[in-house]
């Protein structure tokens, strides 16, 4: 993908603790391989790899906006496009960050 300015700068990752290695630079290397062909990635991998982190620190060499969902086994069709959020004292649904 093209290089753009973000129009959510606050979205974009910084201010995290990242430890470089010959494993996390590879990775990267990868990841932004895959990026500039215009691929789609899912990381998969047990809790506390650093899936997350990985993610963080090529999001924000590439002042990339990141929104989180959490996922889980009972998620559903609904929860990934639609997100609740109050608005002027009323629940209303909003297109979650995935339609968006």
């Amino acid at each position: 993908g093209p290089l753009v300015a973000p129009t959510r700068p606050e979205l974009v990752p910084s201010e995290f603790i990242f430890h470089d290695s010959a494993a996390h630079t590879a990775c990267l290397e990868r990841m932004l391989r895959d990026w500039a062909c215009g691929h789609h990635m899912l990381l998969l991998g047990n809790q506390g790899v650093g899936k997350n982190k990985v993610t963080d620190r090529l999001l924000e060499l590439l002042s990339y906006e990141r929104e989180y969902m959490q996922l889980h086994r009972d998620t559903t069709v609904a929860a990934l496009t639609q997100t609740p959020a109050l608005t002027d004292g009323k629940l209303v649904w909003q297109d979650s960050p995935l339609v968006r």
